[in-house]
């Protein structure tokens, strides 16, 4: 029997029941009487899609936003329900939502749980009230260490909360209490974003809050802080700004970084199959009315395919195999951008280790530079 290619699906649920400050997802608030009606929509997508994948087999779903728990945990399954009823799934899946602390209680998590769902992420981001307000967030920090306990009691074991660094009024100090806090809970992954005021966000515009942002040298403090602290709770480093338990790294995520294909569902979802990437309206009106063909399809080339496996594998702390490259590509690594790799190992910002190129601790510092040497 022909193997079934791995296919990761993306279901993106665009609604919030606020935006924080610092948000540049598609996402926005769009009233209780819209939910179901694209709840029909996203069923009716994912059902008549298919017969496309009839010869894939689907190891990671992913629920994201906005905030896919602002939906009742029966439209969540039903969701879900039309995926695993349609599609082969691995016998191995990861089921993921992402959470917010504010839209969760036991009986909702314990319903996920029953379900299917069997990772959870939740969007943290500090456990300082202080910085919550600072950014918009609806929570208590009290609040989200409830949710993360109660998810464990529901059954989840697998379990991930998102920390930002470099809040507005935040000090090494304060992120190292969020830290502390983190690692006390019965988490399996966490990610470390450093906050970035992204343009077209309401951040962008509140000069108080951009000028009570730390410097440079305080964000690698407290980058670094996350890497020691992380390590000595018993979590690998195995992403520039993911760190997990070993078994939980982020398999949904981990295929973005390496090349699977992902089908994304909803609306705005972006999608990488055969080569192509594409994506969806962003038009809710034209989505929820049954407009689900593919938008801006981009062909991907074997200069760009080696490009983004370059850069996309060298955010693995593992960094990139010379030798699968070479199988992907016919193509020699070390001969074609000798001139390129010289240039970053001379620098210190890449090394050779067990055959593969990975960043040095002064490249995860200096990503952005490495990868732009590749574009």
């Amino acid at each position: 029997m022909k193997t079934k290619t791995p296919l990761s699906i993306y279901i993106h649920i665009p609604f919030c029941p606020a935006k924080c400050l610092y948000c540049d997802f598609l996402s926005f608030d769009g009233g209780e009487d819209v939910y179901e009606p694209y709840v029909d929509a996203l069923c009716r997508h994912i059902f008549t899609s298919a017969a496309t994948f009839a010869n894939y087999e689907v190891v990671t779903v992913f629920f994201g936003g906005g905030t896919p728990t602002i939906l009742s945990t029966a439209q969540l399954c039903r969701i879900l329900d039309v995926v695993c009823s349609n599609y082969s799934m691995s016998n191995s899946v990861t089921i993921s939502t992402e959470a917010n602390p504010e839209t969760v209680n036991a009986v909702y998590l314990a319903d996920l749980r029953n379900a299917g769902f069997n990772r959870i992420s939740f969007g943290v981001q500090s456990f300082n009230d202080k910085h919550l307000a600072a950014i918009g967030r609806l929570h208590s920090a009290k609040k989200a260490a409830e949710a993360v306990r109660q998810a464990h009691q529901a059954g989840f074991d697998d379990i991930n909360l998102d920390l930002i660094f470099a809040l507005p009024y935040q000090t090494v100090y304060d992120f190292e209490k969020s830290l502390d806090t983190a690692v006390k809970l019965p988490i399996t992954h966490i990610s470390c974003y450093a906050l970035t005021p992204e343009e077209g966000t309401p951040l962008a515009h509140r000069n108080d809050l951009l000028d009570a942002i730390c410097g440079e040298e305080a964000d690698r403090a407290m980058y670094h802080l996350a890497a020691k602290k992380l390590a000595a709770a018993g979590f690998n480093h195995y992403e520039i700004s993911n760190w997990a338990k070993d078994g939980f790294s982020c398999h949904h995520n981990i295929g973005y970084w390496t090349g699977r294909e992902y089908m994304g569902f909803g609306l705005g979802a972006h999608s990488f199959v055969n080569n192509s990437r594409f994506c969806n309206t962003s038009n809710l009106t034209q989505y929820i009315g049954g407009h689900f063909a593919a938008n801006n399809i981009e062909k991907i080339d074997k200069s760009e395919a080696m490009t983004e496996f370059i850069i996309l594998g060298l955010r693995l702390t593992k960094g990139i195999s010379p030798a699968k490259f070479a199988a992907l590509f016919n193509e020699n690594l070390h001969g074609k951008y000798a001139e390129k790799l010289d240039k970053l190992h001379n620098q210190g910002l890449i090394e050779i280790n067990s055959g593969n190129i990975r960043l040095t601790k002064k490249g995860l510092d200096l990503s952005n530079t490495v990868f732009t040497e590749f574009i």
